[in-house]
């Protein structure tokens, strides 16, 4: 008996130090709620994971705004422009002419007004509001209440990107001259830096934020190359590489919680990690400037042509979805919890879980 013990832990211990296999799951991804944005009608929400429809704020469709909390289409005066953090409550108003921003409560109650002349962006959970100046040379750091919080004011020449952190920690904002700002949900700066110093006569085009908020990554034009720049959470370089190609514009694409990026470019997809191209998949018709691209901690979600990709983190793609041309262009935001995303479409909201 002791023999058979013996002789079992033995090549238990053989077998767990040779076999060097990495045991990383595909992640399972289902469509678990799907609702018609003009028809304001939907499947049951689903029974595990988050409750879309008491955690999304509303959409806007047909250049409407629709609220989730009071299940109406808000009537207002075509000068109104509306912002409304996606995953939070409440909504502002504010004139693109103007001189004043109106925020109402989920009930429509006017909570405050104040005489502020820049555009409100709540981002997802409206920590912290960013209120562009009409010159997008300086943003402001304001709360729900309208109140400057944190650095209060950013500036730079011409801003050009920002993206919201996921988790509700935060936002990264990015100037063409090079002066980038990350911040917290408070609007304190966790490191600010002004990349031009030691990259002159760039101009500074993209930024994307990891889901963890620990990688940040910059595109960047020299003459008529593109690089790309990949920052830590003290803004400190990690990786810098070239593209193959130039590009005039803005750029899409997702850096994840490892430093690996993901490009959804208007003629290709391309997958980096560590500065290295993976791999390239050239599209059969090049498209226009925007195309969607998503991160998540364990997958990255990008529109190719009409084709839903989801690919896991190390660039295998684990499933494909077709979509309707007449459903184009649609765009994904995160759920409060890491196992949630969702999808909008021309004419639908769309819950996808990872399981």
């Amino acid at each position: 008996m002791l023999h058979t013990i013996v002789y079992f832990l033995g090549f238990f211990l053989l077998f767990f130090f040779s076999w060097d296999v990495d045991l990383n799951l595909v992640p399972n991804i289902r469509e678990t709620w799907v609702w018609n944005s003009e028809g304001r009608f939907g499947t049951t929400s689903p029974k595990i994971g988050e409750d879309p429809l008491k955690t999304i704020n509303g959409y806007r469709t047909g250049g409407k705004y629709y609220s989730f909390r009071t299940g109406k289409f808000l009537e207002t005066d075509p000068k109104y422009l509306v912002d409304f953090p996606l995953l939070s409550n409440g909504y502002l108003l504010y004139e693109k002419i103007g001189d004043e921003v109106n925020f109402f409560s989920d009930a429509s109650e006017l909570f405050w007004k104040k005489p502020i002349n820049s555009y409100p962006r709540s981002g997802y959970f409206a920590s912290p509001v960013l209120y562009l100046a009409g010159d997008n040379n300086t943003v402001f750091l304001m709360d729900e209440s309208g109140n400057r919080v944190g650095k209060s004011e950013l500036n730079g020449r011409f801003l050009t990107d920002y993206q919201f952190d996921s988790k509700n920690k935060g936002v990264i904002v990015l100037f063409s001259g090079g002066e980038i700002y990350r911040l917290d949900e408070k609007g304190n700066v966790l490191f600010e830096s002004d990349l031009s110093k030691e990259k002159k006569d760039s101009f500074f085009k993209s930024v994307s934020l990891s889901p963890d908020g620990k990688y940040s990554s910059v595109h960047y034009s020299l003459l008529d190359k593109d690089f790309v720049l990949v920052l830590d959470e003290k803004g400190e370089t990690v990786e810098e590489f070239s593209l193959p190609k130039f590009y005039p514009h803005k750029l899409y694409f997702v850096t994840g919680n490892d430093g690996s990026i993901l490009f959804n470019l208007p003629d290709t997809l391309a997958f980096y990690r560590d500065g290295k191209l993976v791999w390239e998949k050239t599209k059969q018709k090049s498209g226009g400037v925007y195309q969607s691209v998503f991160g998540t901690d364990s997958v990255y979600v990008v529109l190719s042509e009409s084709e839903i990709q989801f690919y896991n983190t190390k660039g295998n793609l684990i499933r494909s979805k077709r979509i309707p041309p007449s459903e184009l262009p649609i765009r994904f935001f995160p759920g409060k919890t890491s196992s949630v995303f969702y999808m909008q479409s021309k004419s639908d909201l769309m819950q996808f879980q990872i399981f």
